[in-house]
């Protein structure tokens, strides 16, 4: 059997005021496919050296000396659509993540994660899954008012297996388990879902489950709230 191929790189800008916290997560993803190429101590230097470095991922914390991280969020989501945004913040409020799940981020992470557990989720999200479980995504979703998302109309219109895929993606279920439910391969749920974002012009599958709970396309279980 043959050996499988190492990661592709991925290019990463830490975003935090304290450089002992920076300093914590470098330290974390050394001797991975996560290469840090730039920080930021402030939302406003983070949107200069992004506009520099180009990122593919930014670990981004939420309060800061600086400026607010959440309208950093919303900047950066702005120039730059198909950068991975994934807050790394010590406060697990339902608001916060409405605002960051709204604002364009791909996950909600706390600072207490263990390096295990940080790599995983990065992978994941890289991989163009959701950090946000089930009972998460629904919380988010319900503290988020219409005023805060976008995507008013179509792009085009969704065909049904479309519309199927995402009212389970909508739930937080991952491609290999829709693909499961609906007894097709996993490729195929990953090219209807990029059908369903590229539709919706919205930045990933986060924003397309809100995108579907606002338009009460999906159905959100009542016992996760």
């Amino acid at each position: 059997m043959p050996e499988s191929s190492s990661p592709a790189e991925v290019t990463v800008m830490l975003v935090d005021d304290h450089a002992i916290w920076r300093g914590g997560v470098r330290s974390m993803l050394e001797d991975t496919e996560f290469t840090v190429i730039a920080e930021a101590s402030s939302g406003h230097e983070a949107l200069e050296r992004a506009r520099d470095a180009e990122p593919q991922l930014t670990l981004l914390d939420i309060r800061m000396a600086g400026g607010d991280g959440l309208d950093a969020l919303q900047a950066l989501k702005a120039e730059h659509r198909k950068m991975v945004v994934v807050m790394l913040t010590t406060y697990d409020n339902p608001t916060y993540m409405a605002r960051a799940v709204a604002g364009g981020a791909a996950g909600y992470l706390l600072k207490g994660v263990e390096r295990a557990e940080l790599l995983t989720s990065l992978r994941a999200v890289c991989g163009g899954e959701m950090l946000l479980n089930a009972k998460d995504l629904v919380r988010s979703l319900r503290g988020i008012s219409d005023q805060a998302i976008g995507s008013e109309d179509l792009v085009e219109p969704l065909t049904d297996r479309e519309n199927e895929v995402l009212r389970l993606l909508a739930t937080g279920l991952s491609n290999r388990e829709i693909a499961a439910i609906l007894f097709v391969a996993e490729s195929t749920v990953k090219t209807h879902v990029e059908h369903i974002i590229g539709k919706l012009a919205v930045s990933d599958r986060v924003q397309a489950a809100v995108w579907a709970a606002r338009k009460g396309i999906a159905t959100l279980p009542n016992d996760l709230g």
